[in-house]
């Protein structure tokens, strides 16, 4: 199959969070069209597990659908992390409270129909406090559940996000449980 070709690129929008870029592209035939891009980049997603088998999740307020959401800690790859795996400590630490030792379960474009962001997902083991102040932005509460509670709140609509519910199915198969 042939990729079609960026014959033209133009920023549409800048800003600390994300860019919006138009792509024109043709394909071979000569047919063109264009295509808006959001440009996040790479984000992490994190599983961590407590001494006692327990998920931290945190429970988040997001704006975009204006709901408290439950779910995974996460966030991006950004100038303070020299690697994906630097900036899933970072998050751990942030959003929960722990440092721990991390296992890659996979990664996933999150919605390449209109963004570029890639998302690399870990399991965070052998769990130690030692906290770093949460962004500005973030107001989180940090909950802990049971891997048959967090499915059953796949189930039930109360777990809706899709990086949440996509790193507890790669979970659920590095556990053998799938």
């Amino acid at each position: 199959m042939d990729i079609p070709e960026v014959v033209a690129s133009r920023r549409a929008f800048e800003s600390s969070i994300l860019d919006l870029r138009v792509d024109s592209l043709r394909e071979a035939g000569g047919t063109t069209y264009d295509r808006v891009v959001v440009e996040y980049g790479v984000a992490v997603v994190l599983v961590p597990v407590d001494g006692d088998g327990l998920l931290l999740m945190v429970r988040q307020y997001r704006h975009p659908v204006r709901r408290w959401l439950l779910e995974l800690p996460a966030g991006g790859v950004d100038e303070r992390d020299a690697s994906p795996e630097d900036a899933a400590l970072r998050e751990l630490r942030e959003e929960t409270g722990f440092r721990g030792a991390l296992t890659r379960i996979g990664g996933l474009f999150l919605a390449p129909g209109y963004s570029d962001e890639y998302q690399h997902m870990y399991v965070a083991r052998d769990l130690v406090e030692d906290p770093l102040d949460a962004d500005e932005d973030e107001n989180l509460v940090l909950e802990r559940v049971t891997l048959d509670d967090a499915l059953a709140f796949v189930d039930s609509g109360e777990i809706c996000d899709a990086k949440s519910i996509a790193a507890l199915l790669m979970y659920l198969r590095h556990v053998g449980r799938a």
